[in-house]
């Protein structure tokens, strides 16, 4: 009969702690503390449209959207950026990606690699400005244009990564003193 008590002690120890220990994991996977989303997505795709032109289509892992502080959240992300002909402007990929759509920001962290045919930037962070699709992107930032390589604290560009100012820039590569204007 001990022994019994005791298994079954032993069982119900485990049980215990194996729920408390998924509890937790599943609170720590929310994004706001305490907050159970409104809406929330496993491997999602989403498509944006303007006038019937993609505008983007943006894929996670994971999507937790919260109406009453208009932001959403998502994990493992992957945005393809379009111009009006159909044809890429321009892909992000980060980690994790925050939305806030009172300020209409995108904020990318971790692994943030943004790729145009005008070259490859990458961050650990970067916060894009929907309105006007200006990113910004902050704690070191690397760009990779054919093969020359820039290096810099932080950079502002248009989304298709044409137009480019980077503070505290040092480089690699091959300098065309005709390109060069000082």
């Amino acid at each position: 009969m001990k022994r019994v008590c005791r298994s079954f002690l032993i069982i119900l120890s485990l049980i215990s702690i194996f729920l408390i220990s998924c509890e937790e994991e599943i609170g720590s996977n929310m994004p706001l503390s305490g907050k159970i989303p409104d809406e929330q997505a496993d491997s999602i795709r989403v498509i944006s449209t303007s006038n019937n032109v993609i505008d983007y289509e943006l894929t996670a892992v994971h999507f937790y959207k919260y109406y009453s502080t208009k932001q959403t959240y998502a994990d493992t992300v992957f945005v393809t950026f379009f111009n009006l002909d159909g044809s890429v402007k321009s892909t992000l990929k980060c980690n994790k990606a925050e939305v806030n759509d009172a300020k209409n920001t995108l904020t990318g962290i971790g692994d943030v690699v943004v790729v145009s045919e005008n070259g490859t930037m990458k961050a650990p962070f970067m916060i894009l400005e929907r309105n006007t699709n200006t990113l910004f992107a902050k704690k070191g930032v690397i760009l990779i244009r054919e093969n020359n390589v820039l290096f810099g604290e932080e950079m502002e560009s248009n989304l298709d990564l044409e137009r480019v100012e980077i503070t505290k820039v040092s480089a690699h590569g091959k300098l065309n003193e005709d390109e060069v204007s000082w």
